[in-house]
């Protein structure tokens, strides 16, 4: 298993949710991970747009063939279905700062922006 980072916005976390929660999209720049990423790996959702939280963990099913749209402004081409095993809303989501010191990635204000793998 391995764990990947994916990012939302918070509108598109919430187009996400609406459609089901059952698909994750990339752009096409991300095409090279549809032969990396595999059934149960798990993408890591965080929440950018100045509100920095973490706010699910996505189950990967494998490659997806849905075509529909769900993101209004960003068509992502590059879709896994997904199976949530944690969901969150930006009322609960888990922020960043929380895990200072207690994560090997972000240990203190200078790993900030650029957290380590």
């Amino acid at each position: 298993m391995t764990f990947w980072l994916t990012l939302f916005s918070k509108t598109t976390w919430e187009e996400f949710r609406q459609a089901g929660s059952n698909v994750s999209g990339f752009n096409e720049n991300k095409l090279k991970y549809i032969n990396i990423v595999k059934p149960g790996d798990v993408f890591l959702c965080y929440m950018t747009g100045g509100v920095f939280l973490w706010v699910g963990a996505l189950e990967v099913l494998g490659f997806s063939n849905d075509k529909r749209r769900i993101w209004k402004d960003t068509e992502y081409p590059v879709r896994f279905d997904v199976k949530p095993i944690v969901e969150l809303d930006s009322e609960t989501g888990l922020p960043m700062k929380v895990l200072e010191g207690k994560v090997d990635f972000y240990r203190g204000p200078e790993d900030a922006g650029k957290y380590k793998s």
